[in-house]
C-alpha cells in the first residue's frame, strides 16, 4: 500500500515540535462530555483473571444516529482515559454512532492496582481482556491507541489471537522502534519530557515497593533521569527480561508490522520529538496492504492541532473508519 499523502495544514505557530506536543496538553479546551447531547459516561470496574482490576469509562452510543459498533481507546504512557486526546476522539466517534470504551492501564485510573504487575509497551493481555468484555455487545470493534496504547494495539493485532469482531484499528504517534525512541528520549533535548513522565512513574514504584517485599529496590531512584535507568531497574526484571535493551527489542512493533492482517491507520509526525529515524515504518507500509501509513511534516507527539474543535488526527481517523463502516 503506498504511503498516504498528508493534507495537514499546520498552523505556523505549531511548526515547532515541542510546541505541537505541549500546546494541546496545556491549552486545548475540552468540556466533553458536558455540553453534548449524549448519554452520560459511566466508570466501570472490570476484574481481571489475576485478581486485579481495570477501570473503564463507558460512553453509550448516541440515540440520534445508528449504532455503528464499539470503539476501544487506549491511552499513552502515564496517561489515562480522561486525557484530552482520548476525549477528542471519543467525542467524534460518539457523534458517529460508536459505543466508546476508554480504558485505564493498571495504576492509571487514580487508584493503585492490587498486584505487583504494571503495564509496558508490548503487554497485550489487559487490552485483550477489554476486547473480550466488548464482545458481549456483539458489534464490530474498532481499536484506537495513542503512543504506548498504539504500540499495544498493533502488538495485539500482530501476535493474536485477534477477536473476529475487530474490523479496523487506529494507531497515533507510535514509536515503532523502542530502542531508537529511548535513545532520543534519554538525550538532553527530551529532559523536560522525562521529568514529566518520571514525576508520576517513580512514586508508583515506591508505593509498590512498600507493599510487595520482592519488588525491585527503589534506592536511589530519585536520581533517575532516563528510561534506561527505569526500565533496567523495574520493567525488565519484573517481566523477565535480562536488560532494558532486551525488553525494548522484544516489544518494538517494527518487526511485527508484516504480521498485521487487520486494516490499520497509522499517523506519525516527521518532527515527533519522541521518535528516532528508525521509528517510521515506511518499508513495512509499502509491503503490507493492511498498513495505511501517513507521515505529516509537523505535528509533534500526539499533537496535530488545527483550527476548530476537531484535531487533524481525529479528522483523519474518522475518514479512515468510514471506509470500513460504510457511513
Amino acid at each position: 500500500m503506498p504511503i498516504l499523502p498528508s493534507s495537514y495544514s499546520t498552523p505556523f505557530w505549531l511548526r515547532n515540535p515541542h510546541i505541537s506536543t505541549i500546546w494541546p496538553v496545556l491549552f486545548r479546551r475540552m468540556n466533553f462530555p458536558r455540553g453534548e447531547n449524549l448519554p452520560p459516561c459511566k466508570r466501570v470496574r472490570m476484574d481481571t483473571e489475576d485478581e486485579d482490576f481495570l477501570d473503564m469509562d463507558v460512553y453509550p452510543p448516541s440515540p440520534c444516529v445508528p449504532n455503528r459498533g464499539t470503539a476501544i481507546l487506549s491511552h499513552g504512557l502515564e496517561g489515562n482515559s480522561r486525557r484530552k486526546y482520548i476525549l477528542g476522539l471519543a467525542r467524534l466517534l460518539l457523534r458517529a454512532g460508536f459505543h466508546v470504551l476508554a480504558w485505564n492501564m493498571r495504576g492509571c485510573s487514580g487508584e493503585p492496582n492490587r498486584t505487583e504487575r504494571m503495564y509496558h509497551m508490548g503487554v497485550t493481555e489487559d487490552l485483550a481482556a477489554v476486547i473480550r468484555h466488548a464482545e458481549s455487545l456483539d458489534k464490530p470493534i474498532l481499536l484506537a491507541g495513542f503512543s504506548m496504547g498504539g504500540n499495544q494495539t498493533c502488538m495485539y493485532l500482530a501476535k493474536g489471537p485477534v477477536s473476529p469482531l475487530v474490523r479496523a484499528a487506529i494507531a497515533i504517534s507510535v514509536p515503532c522502534d523502542l530502542e531508537g525512541a529511548a535513545r532520543v528520549m534519554d538525550s538532553p533535548s527530551c529532559a523536560f519530557y522525562m521529568h514529566y513522565f518520571l514525576r508520576t512513574m517513580l512514586p508508583k514504584m515506591k508505593e509498590k515497593a512498600a507493599r510487595f517485599p520482592n519488588f525491585p529496590s527503589v534506592e536511589g531512584i530519585d536520581r533517575f533521569r532516563t528510561f534506561m535507568e527505569f526500565d533496567s531497574r523495574f520493567t525488565a526484571p519484573i517481566y523477565g527480561y535480562a536488560s532494558a535493551r532486551e525488553y525494548w527489542k522484544d516489544n518494538s512493533i517494527l518487526p511485527w508490522l508484516p504480521h498485521i492482517s487487520i486494516p490499520v491507520y497509522m499517523l506519525l509526525a516527521q518532527d515527533d520529538p519522541f521518535c528516532s529515524p528508525s521509528c517510521y515504518p515506511r518499508e513495512a507500509a509499502l509491503a503490507n496492504p493492511c498498513l495505511h501509513l501517513e507521515i505529516t511534516p509537523h505535528g509533534g507527539h500526539v499533537g496535530f492541532a488545527q483550527s476548530g474543535q476537531v484535531f487533524y488526527s481525529e479528522e483523519r481517523a474518522l475518514e479512515f473508519v468510514r471506509n470500513f463502516w460504510n457511513f
